[in-house]
């Protein structure tokens, strides 16, 4: 075997691709039941639900929005306008939202971006900028509303909290920010990748394993200046199945990482590797779908965004308290009768470990305090989900932190490959926390999938 893919995500999958094409012999190892990673879409009615990704982000210099426009796959967001309404139920003028929104994201723009977190930043802005001293009560609700939409992180540790120089490593892709699948769902992207769509008789014959967890990667010698013997990459299954190749693809997640570097390398990884994977981070963001019996909102494309006061807040009991994290509601496209609700953090994993049933009794709790002014439908069901308790997965995307900053460490050191002997790549990273400006991103996954397949071809070349 020439190339193991350990991780049959985006970025596995786009490796899968460029190294078949290439003529190297490769297999794909995969320890979920499924392909897809964070990409996971499930049937819904007579259509699909995306758990994790669901959207295109943006247009130039983005890989995926090169791969599927051309396809016609994919449909302009119908709205970009977000509606601010108070938690009891107050909506505010729409003028009001955009200037307190503005105010703060001026206030990102114009920071120094060397230093600090994005949550610190947005809290000095309150005692400094104009428009946000004008009304303090309601600035700090937007502040609070802000850092949860913007998933800043920090909540128990502030040194975990997303740093200001990740805005400018970070690059958005201009264009339309919420691309969507006509109803497909994000899996569509698999399905291109792997040829199977528009004509899955075509599809490429890439050998992939599904449920073989590795348990361990042997990469090297343990003896430095040392030849082990063996040049192979040696790949041991919990299943017991043992796997060899010149040289292997990590694309599993930098929360899998963090968990299991340690048992899974040998010999273990370099320190400035293990340095990068422990002071990058990984936010947690669910979702929480939930349906209606027949919609009761405006046809149009909505945001409806939560400010939340503290006499609503302690309307919810201690073990309740988790869904006053709630930021807000979009409407589903291709989806009437369902309104999605976001999540994240601290809030998120308590959410993620009560019952569905738990979820839903408090989700109706909410929803019955926040819309008492709408005409509300009742509540058919909901659909969770649960990216921190996943062990596949620990969490849902990652970004630069505080302790990124102060104490070393980046998606490029995270990148590097593992060399063994003679300089050749033996074990090489891919996945959205590897890559270099385009972190927490399908995009960033199939560039980096795209990347390390390169990088390899090149070398098997010489």
């Amino acid at each position: 075997m020439d190339v193991i893919v350990i991780g049959c995500g985006a970025a596995g999958i786009a490796a899968l691709r460029k190294l078949h094409e290439a003529g190297l012999k490769v297999l794909g190892l995969e320890a979920g039941d499924r392909i897809g990673g964070r990409i996971c879409t499930v049937p819904y009615g007579d259509r699909y639900l995306d758990l994790g990704a669901a959207w295109c982000h943006g247009e130039k210099d983005n890989v995926v929005f090169e791969i599927a426009n051309p396809l016609n796959l994919l449909s302009r967001s119908e709205s970009d306008k977000k509606y601010f309404v108070l938690s009891n139920g107050t909506l505010l003028p729409q003028e009001t939202g955009e200037e307190f929104v503005k105010a703060l994201n001026d206030e990102l723009t114009a920071a120094d971006k060397s230093a600090g977190s994005i949550s610190g930043c947005v809290r000095n802005a309150a005692k400094t900028n104009q428009i946000l001293k004008k009304d303090p009560a309601l600035a700090q609700l937007f502040i609070e509303w802000f850092e949860h939409e913007n998933h800043v992180g920090g909540q128990d540790d502030p040194k975990k909290g997303k740093s200001l120089k990740g805005l400018e490593e970070f690059h958005s892709c201009e264009g339309d920010f919420l691309l969507n699948w006509k109803g497909r769902g994000f899996r569509t992207i698999l399905d291109v990748l792997l040829n199977k769509y528009p004509d899955a008789s075509k599809e490429l014959p890439v050998e992939i394993h599904l449920k073989k967890e590795v348990e361990s990667i042997k990469w090297g010698t343990t003896k430095p200046g040392l030849d082990s013997g063996n040049p192979l990459v040696q790949i041991k299954c919990k299943d017991g199945s043992l796997f060899a190749a010149k040289s292997v693809i990590i694309t599993v997640s930098l929360g899998v990482l963090k968990e299991r570097h340690n048992q899974l390398f040998n010999p273990p990884l370099p320190i400035e590797k293990v340095n990068a994977i422990n002071n990058l981070q990984l936010c947690v963001l669910d979702k929480i779908y939930i349906e209606f019996t027949k919609p009761w909102w405006p046809k149009q494309a909505l945001s409806l965004n939560i400010l939340w006061k503290k006499e609503d807040k302690a309307k919810f009991s201690v073990e309740e308290q988790w869904v006053t994290e709630v930021s807000g509601f979009l409407t589903v496209e291709h989806h009437p009768n369902l309104l999605l609700g976001w999540i994240y953090g601290e809030g998120a994993k308590k959410m993620e470990k009560i019952s569905e049933e738990q979820v839903k009794a408090t989700i109706i709790k909410m929803l019955e305090i926040f819309f008492n002014k709408f005409p509300m439908a009742p509540v058919k069901s909901i659909l969770r989900t649960q990216w921190a308790s996943n062990p596949l997965t620990r969490g849902s995307y990652s970004y630069r932190s505080v302790a990124t900053e102060e104490k070393g460490g980046s998606s490029a050191i995270l990148s590097e490959p593992l060399y063994h002997g003679n300089d050749f790549p033996v074990a090489c990273f891919a996945g959205e926390a590897t890559s270099y400006h385009h972190y927490s991103g399908v995009h960033g996954a199939v560039e980096s999938g795209f990347r390390e397949a390169e990088r390899l071809i090149s070398c098997f070349k010489k």
